[in-house]
């Protein structure tokens, strides 16, 4: 039964792709600046970032690529989780943060298809959800004892409790996007290829509702994330920004999160179960 093989392949699999990957245990910082933001901190801590003026996109590319190592510097090793629904291009974004800040990136659902030698599809028919979540705690739980690292996960990763323990690890980041604009993306890509869109087919309006009512199951998980990323949509529901951008906004965020009191603690200590708490569970 797949489950049951996960620990020990995941840990190779991990293993192999980052050989001289530590667990992060500090964080220090330094001073970045960035031009043309705009920090917004809601009441729950959390810092949203907005870039102004119509050289915007220019601005998120200059943090992403250029300051992307004084980022780095601030983090001191500790790596990134990034969180949200499918469609919101974790993977996509995440590859273009872990390039920037000289880290290793890791994508759990290609972990698990790695190490299960089946399609995520082809666990969910075998297993079910309940078989493909403990997998992709067992895969998580291998990732998070690596520092340096920018980890894409699946959109439910938030469902168990027990995984909060290994994102706590690092620094959570949750992308959130208009559905309509994550409908289009999943669409695109196949949404038949997507288990819990399979009903839905390849109809936008269709899997945006099954977004929505995913998403209002899921809303209040995803808030633990110590930074929340909004995806902006064009005019006419196209895309606003690339991944270049979006990562670019996201690694200021980052910076002006770990600056919190709170956050720099946190990440200075490898947490404990009694630490970890989680709102909507």
């Amino acid at each position: 039964h797949a489950p049951n093989r996960m620990s020990s392949s995941a840990a190779a699999s991990v293993r192999s792709a980052a050989p001289t990957a530590r667990p992060a245990r500090h964080c220090r910082t330094s001073r970045v600046k960035y031009a043309a933001t705009t920090v917004e901190t809601t009441h729950r801590g959390r810092h949203h970032v907005r870039f102004a003026g119509r050289r915007a996109g220019v601005c998120c590319q200059a943090v992403a690529a250029e300051e992307g190592a004084e980022v780095a510097d601030v983090l001191d090793g500790s790596s990134l989780f990034l969180v949200g629904m499918m469609g919101t291009g974790k993977s996509s974004v995440g590859r273009k943060m872990a390039t920037a800040l000289g880290y290793n990136f890791f994508d759990t659902d290609t972990i698990i298809e790695s190490v299960a030698k089946m399609s995520i599809p082809e666990i969910f028919e075998s297993d079910g959800e309940e078989g493909f979540r403990a997998i992709e705690t067992s895969v998580l739980a291998e990732v998070a004892a690596y520092k340096k690292c920018v980890v894409a996960t699946g959109g439910g990763i938030v469902k168990r409790r027990e995984n909060w323990m290994h994102l706590r690890n690092g620094v959570v980041v949750c992308l959130v996007g208009p559905p309509d604009l994550l409908a289009r993306r999943i669409v695109a890509d196949g949404a038949e290829a997507r288990p819990l869109f399979k009903e839905a087919g390849n109809d936008v309006a269709a899997v945006a509702g099954k977004i929505e009512e995913m998403y209002a199951e899921r809303q209040k998980l995803y808030a633990n994330a110590d930074v929340e990323v909004q995806l902006l949509q064009a005019e006419g529901g196209g895309e606003q920004e690339d991944p270049d951008q979006i990562a670019g906004r996201a690694l200021a965020s980052i910076r002006r999160r770990i600056l919190d009191d709170n956050t720099k603690s946190r990440l200075r200590n490898e947490p404990k179960a009694g630490d970890i708490k989680v709102t909507g569970m």
